[in-house]
């Protein structure tokens, strides 16, 4: 099973400048601590280390237009594309080749104000769940991804059925495991006063 997921960011900040007619484009891939509802109880934000080793490893990432791979825009290796996790989140700063037409329309779309967000494509690492019984709310933090791509959107939404999919069973698994290890827990705290009460007696 593909483990790579896709995640997408509405609220935040993109613009266009124009450097010795170079086209720049900047924003955020993504927020820290930003906890996102994916869908009813289940909610994810991300770590503010979680993009500090996959930065520091030296492979290619790229800048796409909406996840497509046959449309680049900027990538890490031929220092078009730059990364930097700050306060805020992970920002990117592309310049990109607006003599390819799909660069145009894409840089056009900035201009027009219909490109409305970013995403990231990556694969899990290293996360953690958290799981509120009473509330019925799972939490996942991701602590360390490996990223692939960023990618700029006209509409921000989650990019297929089996990546949500993928998401929705990691959810149910770290649900059913946590349920157990607290019926466990419960068990072991009813087996300890039963045997307090027989030693009473």
């Amino acid at each position: 099973m593909d483990k790579r997921e896709f995640r997408n960011i509405e609220q935040y900040e993109i613009r266009e400048v124009t450097e010795d007619q170079n086209v720049v484009i900047e924003g955020y891939i993504a927020k820290f601590d930003s906890v996102t509802e994916l869908w009813e109880g289940y909610y994810e934000k991300i770590d503010r280390g979680a993009f500090d080793d996959t930065l520091k490893d030296g492979h290619n990432i790229f800048l796409l237009y909406h996840h497509d791979w046959t449309k680049p825009l900027a990538s890490t290796k031929t220092g078009t594309l730059e990364l930097n996790a700050d306060n805020l989140g992970l920002r990117f700063k592309a310049t990109v080749n607006n003599k390819l037409s799909y660069a145009r329309d894409t840089i056009e779309l900035v201009r027009q104000g219909l490109i409305q967000g970013c995403s990231f494509g990556f694969c899990s690492i290293k996360e953690d769940f958290d799981f509120d019984t009473e509330k019925n709310i799972m939490t996942r933090t991701l602590l360390k991804v490996e990223l692939y791509e960023g990618s700029v959107l006209c509409i921000p939404q989650y990019d297929d059925t089996t990546v949500f999919t993928r998401a929705k069973e990691l959810a149910t698994e770290e649900r059913k495991k946590i349920e157990k290890e607290n019926e466990l827990k419960e068990l072991n705290i009813d087996l300890q006063l039963l045997e307090i009460e027989n030693s009473i007696l």
